[in-house]
């Protein structure tokens, strides 16, 4: 009688040792956050190919907005966003340069036109894209989820896109507040792009929401300064 009970003693113990642990049966890491959405670089490559055009070629081409702002690296100047074909580019001169023309900061997808070899398109509902792809990042612009939490990323960095305090351009509307890009949308998703390097900078995909829907499609450097 006592061997046996010494048996189930030591099988009772080794069980709830195992209850806790977060080796085979995993059950504590089921309240850990997940790791973001990853996608290779040929996962998100855009189809048909966007061409990416100087300032002085696309300020030809398309319909163009401008506002004075601040823009990356702490500098003012004039933002120039160029929209042609479905893609709005974001361009800026400096006040600090006499240089010709501006410089080439990124693009953002407005039109269901293109695609990524992922399936992700403009058009498609927040629903359609979290049941391919659970782990994106679903947050608003001051950094709190909307969703659940994942880990791995550094969240919206809005610093190449335009962006002006109130009263900097006499000629733009603020409504009653600094303009920022993204007050066009309602919230963000966001993946992680493996570039298959540690020494370069981070690249993240950014689908742009509004209404529960991606509007606009976009990529940035999450650590850009």
């Amino acid at each position: 009688m006592k061997q046996t009970f010494k048996i189930l003693l030591i099988l009772f113990l080794a069980g709830a040792w195992c209850v806790g642990c977060s080796g085979e049966n995993g059950h504590a890491d089921e309240n850990e956050p997940a790791m973001i959405q990853t996608f290779t670089e040929s996962d998100v490559a855009v189809i048909p190919v966007i061409e990416e055009y100087d300032f002085a070629a696309a300020k030809g081409m398309g319909s163009m907005q401008q506002i004075r702002g601040m823009l990356p690296g702490t500098g003012e100047g004039v933002w120039y966003m160029v929209s042609i074909d479905g893609v709005e580019y974001y361009y800026g001169k400096y006040d600090h340069t006499d240089a010709e023309g501006a410089d080439y900061f990124g693009y953002a997808i407005f039109s269901s036109s293109y695609s990524r070899q992922n399936g992700i398109s403009v058009g498609m509902t927040m629903e359609e894209v979290l049941e391919k792809y659970p782990n994106m990042a679903v947050m608003n612009f001051d950094g709190s989820y909307l969703d659940k939490e994942v880990t791995g990323h550094q969240g919206w960095n809005p610093i190449a896109y335009p962006r002006s305090y109130v009263g900097m351009d006499a000629d733009w509307d603020y409504a009653g507040k600094d303009y920022q890009w993204s007050d066009q949308f309602d919230c963000i998703m966001i993946a992680d792009i493996d570039l298959g390097a540690e020494d370069t900078l981070p690249l993240y995909l950014a689908l742009m929401v509004k209404d529960h829907a991606v509007a606009a499609i976009t990529f940035y450097y999450p650590t850009a300064g």
